[in-house]
């Protein structure tokens, strides 16, 4: 087959990259603790890449995408398959249907397999690159400007040292620079059906990697790295149960890989962003997420609530309450003791515009780098809210007058931010509903605005929905600007990233913040769903986890089970015959089995049908 290659341009200096010295995964160029002004780069990096790319589905900032989490995984899940994104121009996460793939690796022989056969086509060795791409028919395969065919695939690279990294030379990723992406795992170059369906030829680029090789290089870029240990194992653990209950996500939207690195999952930039305290965080939480009656949480966090979180069932949703309650998503307080009085409207107005609060966790005062969005008030003219106003409800009228009033006619049940706002208009009256209408309408600058605690918030930059407003008129009585006080960025539910680091600075472990943003949820090895087909042999499903102070509660939930053997770290067993089954949750003490660090358990179901859900929980 005659060889046909596209030439493309690939800009490999991103004019997103930021200077090696300020990079959140990387920290400073001699690896001591940095300055302040690195910090408050560091954090103006945080907030602009955020801006840039949205909140990630992870963290629920992708309601479109639908469910965060698919449910617990029915076998003991070691290897991901991570779907990466092809830069186009200055855009990172710029599409998933590659042109080419073009890699290189640094340790050992990497055996290149054509999976439609499982014959080797080649070995790669360090020194040497590869290029493959698509035709229409079959990947083209050239080693070091030599043409080596056309394969059915997709195409295979199998390493043979545990230790190496593959370079990906066609990809940049932030903060990488000049230099090139690294990946652990293994990578597969296929062609899911969606890509097959692309004008042009493309391929998919997938990273097959461990699930705790994978989680380092989220923490850090979903989180900042200079974040107290305790927080950032928080955030692992987050990171790993998301990772670990949306296997499948993308196959059943035609992709050959379970999530992506891209905001559209949660932000994964390899081996490039594994901040040495992203990997301590991500070994010392080894195999733990947070559940919730036996089931994976969707642990959905943000940047930061201004103290006081809230209640799922009044955000992601146009008219607010739904009537989707998830228990484990409550609203809290997010400070120390005593909790403000938010009953009355002077109550909320003291609390939320109080532009210094040392006793929230995620304020400013106590926070490094510092957290600027704990608290900010903004100025928005009349006549640019009117025009933000296809963003609210129509009761009556047009939006083409004059705005008479603004005015709170419904409030969150936890945090008493507005819910509903009522803009009237001198042609119509009109509703603002929803976290995200409010933010868009009430919640966004118009004009670059200085923070209180430093810094200056770029014009049109979203912040939340407001909780205090007040209403400026002119001597005719109509509207000229309304002044917006709130707290906070990002959607106000489960977790504050802020606040973790502020609760790790007051002493708190992991597993105390993680109690504290979700209500009743456990902290252990992940839930797995076990069961027997007929005719099936015994299935042997091993974990590993941490457990930090060598206490833990065995947990089963069966349903007609027939029985279960359970052998913890190579030398102790427990059986639990039908009967002890059937009485519903068991818990069992195991302390006395565990190690203060990594355990392994197996599970091995008895019979040849029913079903349990079982896992470690952690104290």
């Amino acid at each position: 087959m005659k060889m046909r290659f596209k030439t493309l341009a690939l800009a490999l200096a991103l004019s997103l990259a930021a200077p090696a010295a300020h990079v959140r995964g990387q920290g400073t160029p001699q690896g001591g603790q940095p300055t302040q002004s690195e910090l408050e780069l560091l954090e103006e990096e945080h907030i602009r890449t955020r801006a840039e790319q949205g909140q990630s589905h992870a963290s629920g900032g992708r309601p479109e995408l639908g469910a965060v989490i698919l449910g617990n995984p029915t076998s003991a899940v070691k290897v991901l398959r991570v779907g990466l994104h092809f830069n186009v121009g200055a855009t990172e996460f710029g599409t998933l249907h590659h042109p080419f793939v073009e890699l290189a690796n640094t340790d050992g022989d990497v055996k290149v397999i054509d999976r439609a056969d499982g014959k080797e086509i080649t070995v790669l060795a360090p020194g040497s690159r590869i290029r493959v791409e698509h035709d229409g028919v079959y990947y083209l395969v050239v080693q070091d400007d030599a043409y080596l065919g056309a394969y059915e695939g997709p195409i295979f690279f199998r390493p043979t040292s545990r230790t190496n990294f593959f370079e990906i030379h066609s990809i940049r990723r932030t903060f990488s620079g000049t230099r090139v992406p690294l990946y652990r795992g293994a990578i597969e170059i296929n062609r899911g059906r969606i890509t097959a369906s692309q004008p042009l030829p493309r391929v998919n680029l997938v990273n097959i990697v461990e699930v705790e090789d994978y989680v380092p290089g989220v923490v850090a870029n979903e989180s900042i790295a200079s974040f107290a240990t305790d927080a950032l194992k928080a955030q692992a653990v987050a990171a790993r149960g998301y990772a670990v209950a949306n296997i499948g996500n993308y196959v059943a939207r035609g992709y050959p890989f379970d999530i992506v690195d891209s905001s559209a999952s949660q932000v994964y930039r390899g081996v490039i962003s594994e901040h040495p305290n992203a990997v301590r965080a991500s070994h010392e939480t080894h195999g733990l997420v947070a559940s919730h009656g036996g089931r994976i949480i969707g642990a959905l966090y943000s940047s930061s609530f201004g103290g006081h979180s809230e209640d799922s069932e009044w955000i992601f949703t146009a008219s607010p309450p739904s009537a989707a309650v998830t228990p484990y998503l409550r609203g809290i307080y997010d400070g120390e003791e005593p909790a403000p009085d938010l009953s009355s409207p002077s109550g909320i107005d003291a609390f939320w515009r109080t532009m210094i609060n040392p006793a929230m966790y995620d304020d400013c005062s106590r926070q490094t780098p510092r957290n600027s969005f704990s608290r900010w008030r903004i100025e928005l003219p009349a006549e640019t809210i009117r025009t933000r106003l296809t963003a609210a409800m129509r009761v009556s009228g047009t939006n083409t007058g004059t705005i008479t009033d603004v005015e709170v006619t419904r409030r969150m049940a936890a945090s008493q931010r507005i819910a509903i706002a009522r803009i009237t208009l001198t042609t119509g009256v009109y509703e603002v509903r929803g976290w995200d209408n409010l933010r868009a309408v009430l919640g966004r600058t118009a004009s670059s605005t200085p923070r209180p605690c430093g810094g200056t918030t770029a014009a049109n930059f979203t912040l939340n929905n407001p909780s205090s407003i007040d209403v400026v008129k002119n001597a005719d009585g109509t509207v000229q600007r309304v002044v917006a006080y709130g707290g906070g960025w990002g959607h106000n539910l489960g977790m504050s990233q802020y606040g973790a680091n502020g609760r790790a600075h007051a002493g708190q472990n992991f597993i105390e913040i993680l109690k504290a943003y979700y209500t009743g949820v456990d902290v252990g090895s992940f839930p797995i769903d076990i069961g027997r087909d007929p005719g099936s042999g015994p299935p042997t499903l091993r974990q590993e986890f941490a457990a930090p102070n060598a206490l833990g509660t065995l947990e089963i939930r069966s349903s007609a089970l027939k029985g279960l053997r359970v052998h913890l770290n190579e030398l102790h067993d427990l059986s639990f015959d039908e009967a002890t089954l059937a009485a519903g949750v068991v818990s069992v003490d195991v302390s006395e089995y565990l190690l203060a660090g990594r355990n392994v358990i197996q599970y091995n179901p008895v019979g040849r049908s029913g079903q349990a859900t079982v896992n470690v929980i952690v104290h």
